[in-house]
């Protein structure tokens, strides 16, 4: 918890804060919206913040860190909160959300660069940039709820990745306030600059321990005039290196080459793995790949084979690839934890790779879900798994021990979803001849250390045990860990458009519930929350079981309420 020195106490933290930034965007644990925070990210471990801030500006994010640092006090930087390595989770500190941070503040049409605040999804700037003709071309799965800091933070990447790399590609300056609340600049606004080391590529994947994006420069590429999207299903997993080879050999450029697994089609209700493909660029060079592509696809007997170039329906080829990570949940309902790991295997391994996995999942007797981006050998395999610590220790095991070996073959054990403390991956384990520069360099930005310490280097993972559920609740929180986290139902919510409090989400309010369920907070407190959720959830964005569920869960919590309400429940 927050150690607070000699200088002051959480109440003095916690009165500077609201001078700062307002009442309003100060949560602390006395106010039941502060167990929206609890939750963490889409991993296995939960969020246990002392304070939670929503700053407005650079002035702000300053101002906070400076008091931060006065009482010793951790920051850990969060946006979207959609992350898979645990880079958010705060054990205690702030937790500073800059969600509000969501502006575009200039978009130049004749150097093709946008400059943003980093509260701001990708997809929401791609909306944007569409109207002068241009695109970020990142696509991300959370593209829709993942926050454009983040994605430099995370330095993440996308269905786009093989043929346009990730963000850092087209990153070229960056505002940053470090861990003693110094704003400075990084970079240029131009093509070239050759100034000495590079420190905007220094901030790229450096989850906060280096200091707080305020404000993010980007290169843009006109958007494509065709893109043409081509589905197909086949029954031996054998093709996809095959595929791969000919692919090479043939000198086609694929704009994207998604993979997902038998098992994950299953989560659909499908059959079969599945396959995705994307040419892009004139209306000529695009039609001709895709025909070139589908001749080669042909040959090799695929179940299902379909293309177009219609936007439109190719969201309806797209649609199962862009839910992957909810959906994962539908796999076993008496398996509700989904762990998931992010190698990149080298392309002519892949098929080695995937047998790798496959067998380490066999051998501690695990059930396994492969799917993500084959194009550039960055895949996402999933364990699900029973909601216990026995479970999960285990399924660390296999991660780690995996890692180690994609690691021995040349290929990295975090494409995309950065390293955190993510089952306790370090550099400093997996990477021990950098870990030092890392660590100097941390103490360059943060000398004081209270920038997302634990992560990255001198990992502290936290633990898995989480406060029990109350008998009495045991069913409500059945319902409530089928939710998996994955905030694609984040934009269902017209209270979080006006204001992106995650206290305003669906999930935000599952979270309350759960958190009733093990004695947090009372039903009778959080109650209207749980009411006012109500219509939000009619048609939510849910590929799991919660959507099944939560007309279930809404009612049973509510009912909940209503019986402490009854028994004159002494509110905290």
């Amino acid at each position: 918890m927050l150690n607070m020195g000699r200088a002051g106490s959480m109440d003095t933290v916690r009165k500077e804060l609201e001078n700062i930034v307002g009442e309003k965007y100060v949560i602390t644990p006395d106010k039941p919206e502060y167990w929206s925070y609890t939750f963490g990210d889409a991993t296995m471990y939960r969020s246990r913040p002392d304070i939670v801030v929503y700053p407005g500006s650079a002035e702000e994010i300053q101002q906070v860190i400076k008091l931060a640092g006065k009482y010793s006090v951790p920051v850990i930087t969060g946006a979207g909160l959609t992350g898979l390595s645990g880079g958010a989770i705060a054990l205690g500190g702030i937790l500073m959300n800059v969600t509000r941070m969501r502006s575009i503040l200039d978009i130049d049409p004749i150097s093709k660069t946008v400059v943003t605040q980093p509260g701001i999804s990708c997809l929401a700037l791609n909306n944007k940039l569409a109207e002068y003709g241009m695109v970020l071309p990142v696509a991300p799965a959370s593209n829709a709820q993942s926050t454009i800091g983040a994605n430099i933070a995370e330095s993440s990447g996308g269905t786009w990745g093989m043929s346009k790399g990730t963000f850092k590609n087209y990153l070229l300056a960056l505002k940053v306030v470090d861990g003693e609340g110094n704003l400075f600049t990084t970079g240029y606004r131009c093509a070239k600059a050759s100034v000495g080391p590079d420190l905007t590529s220094l901030m790229i994947g450096s989850e906060g321990i280096f200091g707080v994006l305020t404000e993010l420069t980007f290169r843009l590429d006109f958007i494509p005039e065709a893109i043409w999207t081509v589905r197909c299903s086949f029954a031996d997993e054998t093709v996809l290196q095959k595929i791969h080879e000919v692919v090479a050999r043939e000198r086609i450029n694929l704009y994207s080459f998604e993979y997902m697994d038998e098992k994950m089609m299953g989560c659909f209700g499908k059959e079969n793995m599945l396959l995705l493909f994307q040419t892009a660029g004139s209306q000529h060079d695009a039609r001709e790949l895709a025909d070139r592509l589908v001749t080669i696809l042909k040959v090799l007997n695929p179940i299902e084979l379909k293309y177009t170039s219609d936007p439109k329906e190719a969201d309806v080829l797209y649609a199962e690839r862009n839910s992957c990570l909810g959906a994962l949940a539908k796999a076993d309902k008496n398996k509700p934890v989904i762990v998931q790991f992010d190698p990149v295997l080298p392309l002519h391994k892949f098929a080695e790779g995937t047998c790798k996995m496959r067998e380490l999942a066999a051998l501690y007797g695990l059930d396994i879900i492969i799917y993500g981006h084959a194009g550039d050998g960055n895949l996402h395999p999933s364990f699900i798994i029973a909601d216990d610590i026995e479970s999960k220790k285990k399924a660390a095991k296999v991660v780690r021990e995996f890692d180690a070996w994609v690691e021995s073959i040349g290929g990295c054990y975090a494409g995309e979803h950065a390293v955190g403390f993510f089952l306790g991956r370090s550099r400093d384990v997996l990477s021990p001849t950098t870990a030092g520069y890392v660590r100097a360099m941390k103490k360059a930005f943060d000398p004081k250390g209270i920038l997302n310490p634990g992560k990255v280097v001198n990992v502290s993972e936290p633990s898995l045990e989480i406060a029990p559920v109350l008998p009495e609740y045991r069913d409500i929180a059945r319902l409530c860990i089928l939710c998996a986290k994955c905030h694609l139902c984040k934009n269902d919510s017209p209270k979080f458009k006006e204001e992106p409090f995650e206290h305003n989400t669906i999930r935000g309010r599952i979270a309350l519930i759960d958190a009733a369920t093990r004695g947090k907070v009372p039903f009778a407190i959080i109650k209207p929350f749980i009411e006012e959720m109500a219509p939000w959830t009619v048609n939510m964005n849910c590929p799991t079981y919660m959507k099944d569920e939560i007309g279930n869960l809404i009612g049973a919590s509510v009912n909940a309420a209503k019986e402490e309400i009854k028994a004159k429940v002494v509110p905290l």
